[in-house]
């Protein structure tokens, strides 16, 4: 149907990659993110979208452990 589309979007904030008199830091990670928006009619759409964050505290993880995020959202948009 018109109006439908889908995409996939993937981002890495701003990290340090190597400090002076310290070691290296572990402070990289990607954010991805998946959505799909449904045109219901042609004034209302339908967006759902997951997202997921595999090292939300970047360096400051305590070694051994993850904490991965994955979330969503479903968002309706009425145009008038």
């Amino acid at each position: 149907m018109a109006g439908n589309n889908a995409g996939m979007a993937v981002g890495q904030p701003v990290f340090a990659s190597g400090l002076r008199g310290v070691d290296t830091p572990a402070d990289g990670q990607f954010i991805w993110e998946w959505w799909h928006q449904f045109q219901v009619t042609d004034n209302i759409r339908i967006t759902q979208a997951l997202f997921y964050l595999p090292r939300p505290m970047g360096e400051l993880t305590p070694g051994g452990s993850s904490f991965l995020q994955l979330g969503g959202l479903i968002k309706t948009t009425f145009v008038f």
